[in-house]
């Protein structure tokens, strides 16, 4: 078998005995191998490739190629053939062996120190002692919440409606329901109202009717809401100086001011504002005035700050009945509304323009009194509001005085 060092050196192992020409190098042994060379001179029984007594094996070469050798250097800086120019005689540094290798001891007590710290550190074991329970736990638990999600959602699934906490409900309607099939007994148990101590006095006394009490309502409602014409001229020719609205929550407002004030901010909160009159129905006499039923429907786009709420920008209808006490001034002639009780679905407005309705303004509750068997007007003897009205503008005259 022919070996080639890395410098190009030959070397011949066979398992005979040495040839007579071939001098021994004292490689032989229990391995049956021995290194020999042809045209050597000298034995290389000094070279640095026997030492401490071990001699180098096939084996050993093969697994500690040269290139890896510790003595790499020492041998490759020795002239051979190849390297010597001009010359083709092999020398004895061309069959020089290198010195045989072994381990350091340090070196490998180095590697199990590092082997034995790296296998304490905790990267190690995490990689290596942790990594199988840690992988089992988190499975179990996402297990588990796999297993409560598919839990609660079918027990949500099985829960009746009728039964689900307000939260808990969705945001679609209310289901309808169907009407009783007999009186309920909690209403026959309430307590019983009767109106007819009203009709007496709803009777209006006898006298001319010349007056187009209708005409007058549509006309002026025009004016003031619809026509965008002299808004003030219109207000100041068409309401009372002491003039009274009672509107929802039982709000009241006295006296013309007040009255274009809250015409004024309603027009800003809906500049498109446009009041549809469905109907009107008068009642009374030139000489005592007319009681007048007007139902309207509203329109508007909320662009401005409004009684309710900042502008939303949206458009609401919204319906409502006004009933209204004409007469004629006598200081100037000018029939006007001297009284007006107008009652709109303000719970639909807000509705519509999307508002909370728990930071809306308003009373905590509806202070309209109870006009039980007494008309919002009277006209026998004389015409005359409800009491509550009535004392409410009595404080009015009585705070303008003062001023």
């Amino acid at each position: 078998l022919k070996l080639f060092g890395s410098a190009g050196r030959r070397f011949v192992l066979r398992g005979a005995a040495p040839s007579s020409n071939a001098p021994n190098l004292g490689f032989t042994g229990e391995r049956g191998a021995m290194y020999s060379r042809a045209d050597v001179s000298a034995p290389l029984n000094s070279s640095p490739a026997v030492e401490g007594g071990r001699t180098p094996t096939l084996a050993a070469l093969v697994r500690s190629p040269f290139w890896q050798s510790p003595f790499k250097a020492s041998w490759a800086d020795t002239p051979s053939r190849q390297s010597t120019s001009g010359s083709t005689v092999a020398s004895e540094s061309d069959m020089r062996l290198p010195p045989p290798w072994s381990p350091d001891p340090s070196e490998f007590g180095d590697r199990r120190l590092a082997r034995v710290q790296e296998q304490r550190g905790w990267k190690y074991f995490c990689k290596h002692t942790l990594m199988a329970p840690l992988a089992f736990a988190v499975g179990l638990m996402l297990g588990a919440a796999l297993s409560a999600w598919m839990l609660i959602g079918f027990g949500a699934a099985q829960v009746s409606p009728d039964i689900l906490p307000p939260a808990a409900e969705s945001k679609a309607p209310y289901a309808a329901v169907l009407p009783p099939t007999m009186v309920p007994a909690a209403y026959m148990a309430a307590q019983p109202l009767n109106n007819s101590c009203l009709i007496k006095n709803l009777v209006i006394p006898d006298g001319p009717q010349t007056f187009d009490a209708c005409g007058f309502v549509i006309k002026s409602t025009d004016e003031v809401w619809n026509l965008r014409g002299d808004v003030d001229a219109a207000i100041d020719k068409y309401f009372h100086e002491e003039y009274l609205d009672a509107g929802s929550w039982g709000r009241r407002i006295i006296g013309k001011k007040a009255l274009r004030d809250a015409v004024l901010g309603e027009m800003r909160a809906f500049p498109d504002i446009k009041i549809h009159i469905t109907d009107c129905v008068c009642k009374g006499n030139d000489n005592d005035g007319y009681k007048c039923a007007m139902p309207d429907v509203l329109t508007g786009t909320n662009l401005g700050p409004s009684s309710y709420g900042p502008p939303t920008g949206r458009f609401a209808r919204w319906t409502g009945l006004v009933e209204s006490l004409v007469k004629r001034n006598p200081a100037t002639g000018q029939w006007q509304y001297y009284a007006e009780w107008g009652v709109h679905d303000e719970w639909s407005l807000i509705q519509q323009l999307g508002l909370d309705f728990s930071r809306v303004p308003r009373p905590a509750i509806n202070d309209e009194p109870l006009h039980d068997c007494s008309p919002l007007l009277h006209f026998t003897p004389a015409p005359i509001m409800d009491e509550d009205d009535l004392k409410d503008q009595e404080r009015h005259a009585a705070a303008k005085s003062v001023v």
